[in-house]
């Protein structure tokens, strides 16, 4: 089953698609505003209170208008709900805001939230799948 949500402001899309992998990829594309990447969460929410465990959201194709930090409170949000079985990897490109996601994952796994920022898509399923 695929889902969606949009933003009626701006471009910004979210297509929520299960793999066979059992990842849910999460497609982010158009300009993606702090309020969408919330909404976004609430529908990841209910996939982790049907038992997903591995999300992917891949915001190769989409630009973030907020500041990245302002991310980490949504990833603890969701991270905390998918307990320490849950995992959570962005695939986006190399360049794209390398600090702050370095931030984020260290701020995460002091929390105990497995998340994970990887530019390589096999890379970022093996992670994802992995032990």
């Amino acid at each position: 089953m695929t889902q969606a949500a949009h933003d009626p402001e701006t471009d910004g899309r979210v297509v929520f698609e299960h793999e066979e992998n059992g990842i849910l990829r999460v497609r982010y594309t158009g300009d993606i505003t702090l309020d969408l990447a919330e909404k976004s969460g609430d529908i990841i929410l209910d996939h982790l209170k049907a038992g997903t465990r591995r999300i992917l959201y891949d915001v190769a194709d989409s630009t973030p208008v907020f500041s990245p930090v302002a991310l980490l409170d949504e990833v603890r949000r969701i991270g905390r709900a998918g307990g320490r079985e849950a995992r959570f990897c962005y695939l986006a490109p190399e360049n794209m805001f390398t600090r702050h996601f370095m931030l984020i994952e260290a701020a995460a796994f002091n929390e105990g939230i497995r998340v994970k920022f990887l530019s390589d898509e096999a890379a970022a399923k093996a992670w994802l799948t992995g032990d």
